[in-house]
């Protein structure tokens, strides 16, 4: 047997196991409700595109081993949907996330406050809309979001100042610093009678943990920054693979003209 095809069958041995714990996570990141995955919009396509590795890294295995040409011309198909699928979504989360964004830190604070005008458009139009935003509200308040992440109702507001929160938390369960509330708990914010200010954020916050500050446009920037930085934090992981299934369909090509050859 030629030294392509027992490659290509160790290598998509590897490709199998790599594939199990991405589909296992795909499946907890769709059933589970927390902030950073709330408006995760590319965690369905990876689970699919991960499926798919697993289906093919199975054909690899029986091409490479048994040297089958009507399955390695079918694994080589698979792959090359995989390759195109994955580059696309390569393609599509490095364009959506070109604009920055990033908050502005409250002086004195560990906290930063986000603006929605700082991210791309399609990305605003992903919270704008109604409909998308109502799923992820309920996404917040069924995984009692606010006092998870939040520090204890017993902090005082000194301790509260010094801790660095994720955006999400910064922008979605504490009011915008500009509303002047008073300080009671992490968790709850005592109105004033005499705000004058004209932020719109202030109006719709609620210290209802199902209410919160999810109402709030700083919300809804705070849910971009967090998918940024997820998506950010994945980048490299997305370049190797991608690198990988090259190289690996690279050494597919081989085998199957070995195997042509033998047949």
């Amino acid at each position: 047997m030629k030294i392509s095809n027992n490659l290509l069958g160790l290598l998509n041995i590897l490709i199998f196991f790599v594939s199990i714990p991405i589909v296992y996570f795909g499946i907890i990141a769709n059933k589970t409700h927390s902030g950073g995955e709330c408006l995760d919009l590319l965690r369905k396509p990876f689970l699919v595109v991960g499926v798919f590795i697993m289906v093919m890294s199975i054909f690899g295995i029986i091409g490479g081993c048994c040297r089958v040409p009507w399955i390695l011309w079918t694994y080589l198909a698979i792959m090359f949907l995989v390759m195109f699928a994955y580059f696309s979504i390569w393609i599509f989360a490095f364009f959506v996330t070109w604009k920055p964004g990033g908050g502005t830190e409250i002086l004195g604070t560990g906290h930063k406050e986000f603006k929605l005008n700082r991210y791309t458009e399609w990305m605003q139009m992903r919270v704008q809309d109604e409909k998308n935003w109502k799923k992820i509200k309920h996404c917040l308040i069924l995984g009692d979001y606010c006092p998870n992440l939040m520090p204890g109702n017993g902090t005082s507001l000194r301790d509260f100042n010094k801790v660095e929160l994720a955006p999400v938390v910064s922008s979605c369960c504490k009011p915008s610093v500009e509303c002047g509330f008073s300080y009671e708990n992490p968790t709850v914010w005592k109105k004033k009678n005499n705000s004058a200010s004209s932020n719109p954020d202030c109006k719709a916050w609620d210290n209802d943990r199902k209410v919160m500050c999810f109402n709030c446009e700083s919300c809804k920037a705070g849910m971009l920054e967090q998918m940024i930085i997820s998506w950010k934090a994945m980048h490299l992981f997305r370049t190797l693979m991608l690198g990988f299934l090259c190289f690996v369909y690279a050494v597919a090509c081989c085998a199957f003209k070995n195997t042509r050859e033998k047949f």
